[in-house]
């Protein structure tokens, strides 16, 4: 499933949607008790026969519970405020160094101190850790904190600006990211109707569905990009004094996976994310600007090669400590980890998936005809007909009768759709439910540019 460097397309989603996508992953999931990277190494691999011991340590309703988690950090001078961290000063007057335009000292993730602990050492302060695993990950969690206090700012009090930054992502899930990656027909359908066939009581019987958690939902991993158009300093322009915003760039100033702290305390890194690393969030969403803005790649079977050499949060291969573990080549390929854990939870093939949901079945040929290049079409032969879940969903996706790489094909839509629905109908607080219903349409571009307002 690797890619061809340039063979990949670009879809027509705007790149910040990728890690929108991350952060609502985060929000909403954290798999705890499935296997260890070991585990799924082993040659003695079985599919699980009773789920019920998996755990998902995130609420699964749609509510922020990554930013609003229990003892989330408060501003010291206005408790009604979230607390952020200022930028580490770094710029010489020149590019690569140079701050964004308009950008205030306050822009990164509430942060630790230095700490001989490599796990405490500036790590975020987050109800997440997984969002500071990559700079745009961390900046969009940064930018939901600044978009609540600029509601305080506007006069709101915490609780008060709590539950209108919830109606608000809600409203970027269903009335945004779903329209943009679920394929329109079901995305019509699922708004007019609800779903069809996840079909909740109550709150107490909301879970979070196999299929949907390690298959349906992991069709983000396709749209990461190698390169991205990051800020003045970091983009695909040859303008002196620029570079690429290259993906292992974009893990480097992280304290989870990147080397915000690479010396651990003693060293001379910075403390916080500097300064010429703020997201120039209009190079990669569209806010009413006439820059073009960078697309994602396309929704199909193709995967960057960058995750194929996955690294951990002290910069090893994954899967490898100091003294080196087994398991790293399987580790570092999100593909292998992501098909065996599919297996291991003995998850339905796609085909019978779709026949289950009465939906047209991708399979033999026309299977192998939806793929990108001779390489995968090679490698899916032997499983054109009865193919694991998360490859077939791509697969849909690139389909001429599917997504044609712009939104998910009808299987992987209607898992998406009818599961996000599911979730922001059954949170505490719900834009589906009166008296929420139309008060606070939002795109992500109104979130971001809510969170601008923090910088005057």
């Amino acid at each position: 499933m690797k890619d061809g460097g340039a063979q990949a397309t670009e879809s027509r989603i705007p790149a910040a949607y990728t890690y929108f996508g991350q952060f609502l992953d985060h929000d909403i999931t954290l798999d705890e008790g499935s296997a260890t990277i070991q585990q799924l190494a082993s040659d003695d691999l079985v599919p699980l026969t009773d789920l019920s011991a998996l755990r998902n340590s995130r609420t699964a309703a749609a509510e922020l519970d990554s930013v609003y988690f229990l003892g989330v950090p408060r501003d010291p001078g206005n408790k009604q405020k979230l607390r952020l961290s200022n930028v580490s000063a770094v710029s010489n007057g020149n590019k690569p160094t140079l701050r964004p335009t308009g950008k205030a000292d306050a822009n990164d993730l509430p942060r630790q101190a230095r700490h001989t602990d490599k796990n405490e050492d500036r790590a975020a302060i987050i109800g997440d850790p997984r969002n500071d695993e990559n700079t745009i990950v961390a900046q969009l969690h940064t930018a939901f904190l600044k978009a609540h206090n600029a509601l305080v700012k506007r006069g709101l009090s915490f609780d008060e600006a709590r539950k209108e930054m919830i109606l608000r992502y809600q409203s970027v899930i269903l009335d945004d990211f779903c329209k943009l990656v679920c394929h329109p027909s079901v995305y019509d359908d699922v708004r007019a109707n609800g779903p069809k066939h996840w079909q909740v009581a109550g709150s107490d019987s909301l879970f979070m569905p196999a299929e949907f958690a390690f298959a349906a939902y992991r069709f983000g991993h396709s749209m990461v990009r190698t390169n991205y158009d990051f800020n003045l300093n970091f983009n695909l322009s040859s303008e002196p004094g620029t570079f690429p915003a290259s993906l292992d760039l974009l893990f480097t100033f992280t304290a989870l996976s990147g080397n915000l702290n690479p010396g651990g305390p003693t060293d001379a890194g910075f403390e916080t994310l500097p300064e010429n690393w703020i997201i120039e969030w209009e190079r990669i969403l569209p806010l009413g600007g006439d820059e073009p803005v960078q697309k994602a790649h396309a929704i199909d079977a193709r995967l960057t090669s960058f995750l194929f050499q996955l690294r951990n949060k002290i910069g090893l291969p994954a899967g490898e400590d100091e003294q080196g573990q087994p398991a790293k080549d399987l580790a570092s390929i999100l593909a292998t980890r992501n098909l065996l854990r599919g297996f291991l939870l003995g998850l339905p093939t796609g085909q019978a998936v779709a026949r289950k949901m009465s939906l047209p079945v991708l399979e033999g040929q026309a299977l192998i005809d939806a793929l990108p290049n001779q390489e995968l079409k090679a490698a899916a032969e032997p499983f054109k007909d009865r193919s694991p879940l998360w490859f077939y969903v791509l697969a849909e996706a690139g389909a001429a009768s599917g997504g044609q790489g712009d939104t998910l094909g009808p299987v992987g839509s209607r898992i998406v759709m009818e599961t996000l629905h599911n979730l922001v109908l059954h949170s505490e607080v719900s834009i589906l439910k009166e008296p929420n219903s139309e008060r606070f349409e939002s795109s992500l571009s109104d979130i971001i540019k809510l969170a601008a307002e923090s910088d005057a």
